[in-house]
C-alpha cells in the first residue's frame, strides 16, 4: 500500500522543560518528523543542547518569537498599519538565528513563527529573505477552504490562518523557496472528546507534503507561568507516545517524513 508522507512538527521546543522532555521522547521514538525551536526564552539554549544529539533524523526549525515581551494583538495591529520597526524585527530574527546556529551547529531546516508571527506584514518579508539565504523552507498556512470545511476542526481559526498565510505562500512560490503543500493542526484547545478522534479528523485526506503542527508537552511551573495551554499539551503527548497513533497513521495511508522526503 502506497502511503503519503506528511510532516508532523512539534512546536514550542524551548518554551519550558516539560515541553522539552515530551518532545525529546517523541523524537527518540520517531513519533514526530520536525521540531520548531525557540531560542528567546531563559533556558531555551540549554534545552536545545539536550535536543541536538537526537536531531539527525528530524527537520529542525527556528520558531521565531516576537511576543515574549509584546502582546500578539499589539503586534498584529502594528503590522496591519505597516508600522512595525523593520530594523527591530531584523535584529530579533538574526539574533535568534545566531543562537540556533550556536546550539545546533547548523542553520535551521525551516523558519516559522510562534503564534504565526512570521506571516505578518513586515515580518514575512524578512523571514523569506533569511530562508532564501540559508536554503531553508518556510511554513505556510494556506490550506484550501474546502479541506477546512471537511475536517471541521477550529474552522474560523483555520480560515483566518489560511488567508493570513497567502502572501507568504505567494512570495515563497515567486522566489522558489521550499514550503509545505498543505497545513493542518489549528486548534481552539477547547475541543470536546479525546484527542485521538480530533487528530484523525485533522489528518483525514491530507495530501503528501502537508505539515501538521502539534503542541505536545508535560506540565511544569515554568510552562504554567508562560502559556495558558497546559492540559491539551499533555493529551497530545500521551496520544503521540502511544500505540494508537502509528495505527491511525497507517489506517489513513500516511507516514511521517521530513519535508523534502514528503514532497
Amino acid at each position: 500500500m502506497t502511503t503519503r508522507g506528511i510532516v508532523l512538527c512539534a512546536d514550542d521546543y524551548g518554551l519550558a522543560p516539560g515541553v522539552g522532555r515530551a518532545i525529546r521522547e517523541l523524537v527518540k521514538n520517531s513519533r514526530v518528523s520536525a521540531v520548531s525551536c525557540m531560542t528567546a526564552w531563559p533556558g531555551s539554549l540549554a534545552e536545545g543542547a539536550m535536543l541536538a544529539p537526537l536531531a539527525d533524523d528530524v527537520d529542525l526549525g527556528l520558531h521565531l518569537t516576537l511576543t515574549r515581551d509584546r502582546s500578539l494583538p499589539g503586534l498584529m495591529i502594528a503590522a496591519g498599519l505597516r508600522r512595525l520597526d523593520g530594523r527591530a524585527i531584523a535584529t530579533a530574527l538574526h539574533a535568534q538565528l545566531d543562537a540556533f546556529a550556536a546550539v545546533f551547529r547548523r542553520a535551521p531546516d525551516f523558519i516559522d513563527g510562534h503564534q504565526h508571527v512570521h506571516l505578518l506584514a513586515g515580518v514575512r518579508e524578512q523571514v523569506a529573505d533569511a530562508a532564501a539565504r540559508l536554503g531553508a523552507y518556510v511554513r505556510v498556512t494556506d490550506e484550501p477552504l474546502a479541506a477546512i470545511a471537511r475536517t471541521r476542526v477550529a474552522p474560523a481559526k483555520a480560515v483566518a490562518l489560511s488567508l493570513l498565510g497567502r502572501p507568504l505562500a505567494r512570495e515563497a512560490r515567486r522566489r522558489a523557496i521550499p514550503c509545505n503543500r498543505g497545513f493542518r493542526g489549528a486548534r481552539s484547545f477547547s475541543e470536546p472528546g479525546p484527542f485521538r478522534e480530533l487528530f484523525r479528523r485533522i489528518v483525514a485526506g491530507a495530501p503528501a507534503g502537508t505539515l501538521v503542527m502539534c503542541h505536545p508537552g508535560l506540565a511544569d511551573a515554568e510552562l504554567e507561568g508562560r502559556d495558558p495551554v497546559i492540559r491539551p499539551r499533555e493529551e497530545e503527548y500521551r496520544y503521540f507516545a502511544g500505540e494508537e497513533f502509528p495505527a491511525d497513521l497507517a489506517a489513513a495511508g500516511l507516514r511521517l517524513a521530513r519535508l523534502r522526503a514528503a514532497l
